[in-house]
């Protein structure tokens, strides 16, 4: 038996629904109540199947896929914008099950590069797998474009003067902590013409003062690298699919701030 809280978000949820349909001139057929009274609810392409079906006199240039978004906007008390970012990017990533090591770093790669573009949507644009810079004579695990108007992506190229019109971004599988080579590695992928910005995403870390001390070489050299672990992978994709992208760019902040500090807490 459902206790007297869940029956009252049940009934909260009816009335954000019943205030969407009014939006759109009408009213609650029963069917969409039905849908949506309790969790898990449908996904947009189905909702807007069963908006379809009802054959409704929608207002004109409304579709049915608008209101399926603004039903689920309203049930699930967040912005459409969340809804769409759910709906494509959504699925968070299963980092436990991937075994570190060489045996299963291809698995690991796809996962963070499909996870890194939800992150990072509507900011870092057309990453590819494996991009060839310097005429083919070495390769980026992972390649962005910045095309930020806002956010951290934005102010690193306004506010710190860094060049960061690509995000080259190198992913490691591997069981201990980082060495130099890694570091050196993604600081031989930046420069004037790609960019002063990296990411360096790892699986866990356990000397933070000794990653500090990396990183502050690279910023000497006018280079920001961009520390990741699984941890903060996820809990970056959680503030997206929770429609809070400001802390993503606030943990990165956070990390700039260390490094210009000098501090590893």
């Amino acid at each position: 038996m459902p206790d007297e809280s869940s029956k009252k978000e049940a009934r909260r949820r009816i009335d954000r629904v019943a205030k969407a349909m009014r939006q759109f001139g009408l009213s609650d057929p029963g069917d969409i109540a039905d849908a949506l009274s309790e969790p898990p609810f449908p996904s947009l392409a189905i909702l807007e199947k069963r908006v379809k079906a009802l054959d409704l006199r929608l207002p004109p240039n409304v579709s049915s896929r608008f209101v399926a978004e603004a039903l689920l906007a309203a049930v699930n008390d967040v912005s459409p914008a969340t809804l769409k970012w759910r709906e494509k990017f959504g699925k968070a990533p299963d980092l436990a099950s991937i075994k570190t090591g060489a045996k299963q770093a291809g698995r690991y790669h796809r996962t963070i590069f499909a996870t890194l573009q939800g992150i990072f949507d509507g900011t870092l644009s057309n990453g590819k797998i494996e991009q060839e810079i310097n005429k083919g004579i070495h390769r980026v695990d992972v390649m962005f474009d910045n095309f930020a108007d806002n956010g951290f992506f934005a102010d690193v190229r306004d506010r710190l003067k860094l060049i960061s019109n690509h995000v080259p971004t190198e992913c490691k599988n591997y069981t201990d902590d980082l060495s130099s080579p890694e570091y050196d590695q993604l600081s031989g992928r930046l420069n004037k013409h790609i960019g002063q910005v990296g990411m360096l995403v790892f699986r866990r870390l356990t000397d933070s003062e000794k990653a500090l001390e990396h990183m502050k070489a690279k910023w000497a050299k006018d280079e920001l690298i961009i520390m990741l672990d699984d941890a903060e992978i996820l809990a970056m994709h959680k503030a997206r699919y929770e429609g809070r992208p400001g802390d993503v760019d606030a943990l990165l902040w956070k990390k700039v701030r260390h490094l210009r500090l000098n501090s590893a807490k």
